[in-house]
């Protein structure tokens, strides 16, 4: 008896930490903290390398806004949550909650165990603890002896992750510690103090500093035999071409056709000179612009089919065309009959309410507006089903989960075109709002990278975990 009044003595803080962590969302990006939050932004991507980071990857925005609550100071030396516990109206739990997450400190942390469905172990290597975090998705993802850059809240009796972290392999611990405590014993020296007894304040001062240590290491620094341990403070020198030689001609042809999709996504919305000027979806409405397009495709086709036969990675520009609406050459075009007989409109699948179907409707018209193809449409309205099928959200806002859906098409996608921001002021919403969403739909259903049911891109990493098994599971813990 007494293990079930406890389970349901947990299940009560983790509904108390759920809803606290959206009032708390809801709170910072309330209007009166919009301009500490330009100086915060500011401030904390000014320690990225702009050639290792896009800063307007969502990914490091969340963790952006993350740090903006729990470590930025601001004009009266308060934090944000600091400023939030000052609220009468909360209640005993979540004061007590926020008692706890106020002095949360981001460190490092090496997984030491996996629970399966339940979470893992961790070990803080900097404050020299150890915790078990309640996470199913973290016990599917992660391994013994990954290195995380994380900050954890204590919810009951149990620790979730405030947010999604940084992870390494478990070779870059003794280097990352070296470099971290080096900062740490500079930190306490112009303190005239003890690394003990500046360690909560160096956490939270220094954070963005740390987390722009690890992001460069997990850039610049590869494999344990590539360290040369004679070298001063441990320095691992970036990847040289070696390592690429490794892997086999099929896993290079897939990943130059990833990375020129993305390119080709954002190339068909620039404005290029061989088209006057016009971007090549603005050509293709006019006979003259598609002309010049072939002949632009002509000259492309041209150099990959050079580099087909001379054995290197190449890519198929009839993807492209299909993007831009245009016929395949070849005999292809029956193909794009077969998508347009096979789709499937919102009113073909079965909704548990009319408001459901309504927000298909409008994730159908904005796509669609956007230039996304009968393949990507048809997988959105298929990822929304499945949630509504499995979840049966209810809500009051169609639009903020028009835009939810529409955001995680474009993460599936790698469409970075497309923000949070961009869409919160589109359909009105709270960035955080979606952000929120977005989180609730991967852990529902288990979205991944290039998830099979629901995108039209290929992974660059299939096959790789048979050509080279330690590149694969690094470039898997990276992926966090």
């Amino acid at each position: 008896m007494r293990e079930k009044v406890i389970f349901l003595e947990q299940y009560r803080w983790r509904r108390a930490g759920q809803e606290l962590r959206r009032k708390l969302g809801e709170f910072a990006d309330s209007q009166c903290f919009a301009r500490e939050v330009v100086k915060a932004q500011e401030k904390y991507l000014n320690c990225l390398d702009p050639e290792l980071v896009d800063r307007n990857d969502e990914f490091t925005m969340e963790r952006c806004f993350e740090w903006f609550i729990f470590d930025y100071v601001l004009p009266d030396g308060l934090t944000i949550i600091e400023t939030f516990r000052q609220n009468p109206d909360l209640s005993e739990r979540e004061q007590a909650l926020l008692a706890d997450w106020a002095a949360a400190r981001i460190s490092l942390y090496e997984v030491l165990k996996v629970l399966p469905r339940r979470g893992v172990v961790l070990r803080d290597l900097l404050q020299k603890r150890e915790l078990k975090v309640h996470d199913i998705n973290a016990a599917a993802e992660l391994q013994p002896g990954t290195i995380l850059l994380m900050r954890v809240l204590k919810v009951g009796d149990e620790y979730e992750f405030s947010t999604s972290g940084l992870a390494l392999p478990g070779f870059c611990k003794d280097i990352l510690l070296k470099k971290l405590r080096r900062d740490l014993r500079f930190y306490a020296r112009k303190r005239n103090a003890s690394t003990r007894q500046v360690l909560g304040d160096y956490l939270r001062e220094r954070s963005h500093i740390i987390n722009a240590i690890v992001v460069e290491m997990g850039f610049n620094y590869t494999l344990p035999h590539l360290i040369d341990e004679s070298e001063e403070d441990g320095y691992i020198p970036p990847v040289n071409d070696a390592l690429f030689d490794r892997i086999s001609a099929r896993i290079a042809q897939q990943i130059t056709e990833a990375v020129l999709d993305e390119y080709y996504d954002r190339w068909i919305d620039k404005p290029v000179p061989a088209l006057e000027g016009k971007t090549p979806r603005e050509a293709c409405r006019t006979a003259e612009g598609r002309a010049r397009l072939e002949e632009l495709f002509r000259e492309l086709e041209l150099v990959e089919t050079s580099r087909e036969l001379k054995g290197e990675p190449h890519y198929d520009l009839q993807k492209l065309r299909r993007k831009l609406g245009l016929l395949p050459a070849g005999g292809n075009a029956g193909q794009d009959v077969l998508e347009r007989e096979n789709f499937k409109k919102p009113e073909d699948y079965q909704w548990p309410t009319v408001t459901h179907a309504d927000v298909a409707r409008g994730v159908m018209e904005d796509l669609r507006v956007r230039g996304y193809g009968p393949g990507q449409v048809q997988g959105a309205l298929h990822l929304w089903h499945d949630y509504c099928s499995k979840v049966q959200p209810s809500f009051r806002k169609p639009e903020l989960w028009v835009a939810t859906v529409i955001y995680a098409m474009a993460r599936l996608e790698c469409d970075h075109r497309i923000s949070q921001h961009e869409l919160a002021r589109q359909y009105g919403v709270a960035p955080s709002s979606i952000s929120a969403n977005f989180r609730a739909m991967c852990r529902a259903l288990d979205l991944v990278a290039f998830d099979k049911r629901y995108s039209t891109r290929k992974s660059p990493l299939a096959g790789l975990e048979e050509a080279d098994p330690l590149l694969a599971q690094i470039l898997e813990n990276l992926k966090l």
